[in-house]
């Protein structure tokens, strides 16, 4: 499952001394000709101090242990696991089965198990799936088992982490005991290496001496212990409650677990101790699995399927949402990204709605008006790995906050650019005769407006371009200056759209805008609206919890026709009729599509006068064979409050209601528009 995946790319070692041969992997090492002083076995240890708290949560953990005084693991943020009996029914109790060592594989710890993940390559001698623990816990156990294994200490027999059972000290089949006696191997938070050179004893003292001066059999130098707490690992050689500090403390007998390595600090100090190792510092956010913000560093890789960031937006006073561009990249495979308020709390629902669909070699851009709370910020959910990028280009806020606000004028959708057919100029004036536009041109656009506007609101769609790359909507004085944020992202041969909100010129023809790409392609623009100041009318912003309007892989009605289907594609030229929410003069969708017949169909939505006229003249959305392609609209409402949806080929639509436009809603900030977080950032 995916979100087994966690920090599995978080790791930026090399697996040093492998080489792959004809027979498999093999680990090469340098050989030893002699013990050194430095190889041989640390037989009389001495255990250091324990980490502070600024230790641990800095991750910079050498020289010290990490304590588990905070009691079971679960205490420190790592998931709970079942435990027999807990259930009822008798002990261990149904779907329990012990094999004489652990339970390892009984039907009770499915879904436990489920949320396991293993080394997915070779670690030395460590065969690929070997290593079963946490996903935060792995890439420690990978460090340190790559580092010590690079260094030359030879693990003879593999090593294991996860076995569900009680500690070696108690019961291991659990019976009459509670989950506090649960060993850190059930967690996945333990590890055995080199079990019968490193066994668990207990030591006597010898002619009267301290058991602490008995030498322990270990065949561990002091540098792979000291390697183990740089990566947070407590050793077992140093003993449980029956240990020695030293060989100076007295005591009759001492418990001594020299094969046993064990996590015991939080899922934060481990997120703290992977960046530290790493050399990166943890500057992103994200949320965890109980509802917490911790910080995370990525280093140079993708952040994992599953992870919620956390997007900070420097929103202004009294800002209640934010009109947001998120790209997501470098995905190795099919995934959506979804904005979405934080929900800082357990029990959280995944989204039901994306605001875009990532392919692998693919750049994604979805346009989308996400709700920030009182610090400002919302969340980018992943469902696959990827990278991801937000540039913020306005926000909306009440008329006490935003006296100076603009409100928002529709139009019927109008396509002002299509460099196929028309000719297309720069903002001098120097006009060409059709397209493609050439690489690093900036092309000017020029749409009627109603009102003086300071900003226009269009479909961009890219088609046919022939190099990978990214296009940029702005004032055409901006650009291109580098072209600090983008619009619609595009691989060669694409036809993609995006929502754009673009700021805006006056002019004596009209509202201008520019665009800029350094790939040459074709530019289709269909203009939807303008922002405009207040005191010239028009609508104001409303959040809405989103919600899905019509999917039809599902049942579904019409809401003008009351025709009831279920699991039926759209045909070619189909139109759905919505209703918007009342006193709605426009809405905000999202719109995907699923099982598209043929690339180079199109979806268009607008006032249900409008679709039910003709073919309509503009598009919103480009479906792609064997893919979900999502992209988001404002659409004008018709007086009866309908608005439609039509479909030019046979495909699945999905249409999700994210907010309205009417005439007592929120006022838009304008903002040049800002690049607020981007996650391929060193970190």
């Amino acid at each position: 499952m995916h979100r087994g995946n966690r920090h599995l790319r978080a790791l930026g070692f090399t697996l040093v001394a492998l080489t792959v041969a004809a027979a498999g992997v093999a680990v090469t090492t340098a050989p030893v000709a002699t013990v050194s002083a430095a190889d041989a076995p640390w037989t009389l240890p001495t255990v250091p101090p324990r980490c502070s708290s600024e230790q641990a949560n800095s991750g910079d953990v050498a020289g010290c242990i990490l304590s588990a005084d905070s009691g079971l693991p679960e205490n420190r943020g790592w998931p709970t696991p079942p435990f027999p009996g807990e259930a009822g029914g008798g002990f261990p109790g149904t779907g329990w089965r012990y094999n004489g060592s652990s339970y390892n594989g009984s039907p009770a710890l499915a879904e436990w198990e489920a949320t396991f993940v293993s080394n997915p390559t070779q670690i030395g001698s460590v065969r690929p799936g070997q290593f079963s623990t946490q996903p935060d816990a792995l890439p420690l156990y990978i460090g340190f088992l790559t580092e010590i294994q690079a260094r030359g200490y030879v693990i003879h027999n593999g090593t294991g982490a996860y076995s569900f059972r009680c500690t070696a000290s108690t019961r291991k089949d659990c019976r009459g005991l509670t989950r506090n006696s649960l060993s850190n191997h059930a967690y996945g938070l333990a590890a055995d290496i080199n079990v019968s050179q490193n066994p668990m004893q207990t030591q006597t003292g010898i002619n009267g001496a301290s058991s602490c001066q008995t030498p322990i059999k270990t065949d561990m130098p002091q540098w792979v212990i000291q390697t183990a707490e740089k990566w947070g690992l407590y050793w077992g050689g140093y003993g449980w409650s029956g240990g020695c500090s030293s060989p100076d403390e007295f005591k009759t007998s001492s418990s001594r677990d020299p094969m046993h390595f064990e996590f015991n600090g939080t899922v934060e100090q481990a997120g703290a101790i992977l960046c530290h190792n790493l050399g990166y510092p943890s500057k992103f956010e994200v949320v965890t699995a109980g509802g917490k913000i911790e910080k995370r560093c990525f280093g140079n890789t993708v952040p994992p399927a599953g992870t919620r960031m956390v997007i900070h937006t420097n929103a202004p006073a009294g800002a209640t949402a934010a009109l947001v561009n998120v790209t997501g990249l470098s995905s190795s495979e099919q995934g959506y990204f979804t904005a979405e308020p934080c929900y800082f709390s357990t029990g959280y629902t995944l989204s039901a709605w994306s605001n875009g669909n990532v392919r692998p070699g693919r750049a994604t851009a979805g346009t989308t008006v996400v709700a920030l709370d009182e610090q400002k910020r919302f969340c980018v959910y992943q469902s696959t790995a990827m990278h991801s990028i937000v540039d913020v280009l306005g926000f909306f806020a009440p008329s006490a906050s935003a006296p100076d606000g603009s409100l928002y004028t529709p139009v019927t959708p109008v396509r002002t650019t299509d460099s196929r057919n028309w000719p297309y100029c720069t903002p001098e004036n120097n006009c060409s005769t059709l397209g493609p536009i050439a690489a690093n041109t900036e092309v000017s656009n020029t749409a009627v407006s109603p009102v003086d506007a300071v900003a226009t609101v269009a479909n961009i769609t890219v088609v046919s371009p022939t190099t990978a790359g990214f296009l940029t909507a702005d004032d055409c004085t901006s650009l291109p200056a580098g072209s600090p944020h983008s619009n619609v992202n595009f691989a060669p041969g694409d036809v993609v759209a995006n929502l754009t909100l673009s700021p805006s010129e006056s002019t004596a023809n009209g509202e201008q805008l520019c665009t800029y790409s350094q790939s040459s392609t074709h530019e289709l623009i269909d203009v939807q609206g303008f922002f405009a100041p207040a005191a010239l009318g028009g609508l104001g912003y409303n959040s809405l919890q989103p919600s899905r309007l019509v999917d039809t892989r599902q049942c579904w009605t019409d809401q003008v026709t009351l025709v009831s289907r279920c699991e039926q594609l759209n045909g070619a030229g189909e139109i759905i009729h919505m209703k918007a929410p009342a006193g709605a003069k426009a809405v905000v969708l999202n719109i995907t599509t699923v099982s598209a017949a043929l690339t180079g169909s199109f979806v268009s939505a607008g006032p249900c006068s409008v679709i039910t006229a003709g073919l309509p003249p503009f598009s919103n959305v480009n479906p792609v064979v064997g893919t979900a392609v999502a992209n988001a609209a404002i659409v004008p409402v018709d007086p009866d409050g309908t608005f439609c949806v039509y479909t030019s080929h046979t495909m699945h639509v999905l249409v999700d209601l994210m907010g309205t436009f009417n005439t007592t809603g929120s006022r838009f900030i304008a903002v040049t528009p800002l690049r607020v977080h981007d996650s391929r950032a060193i970190g």
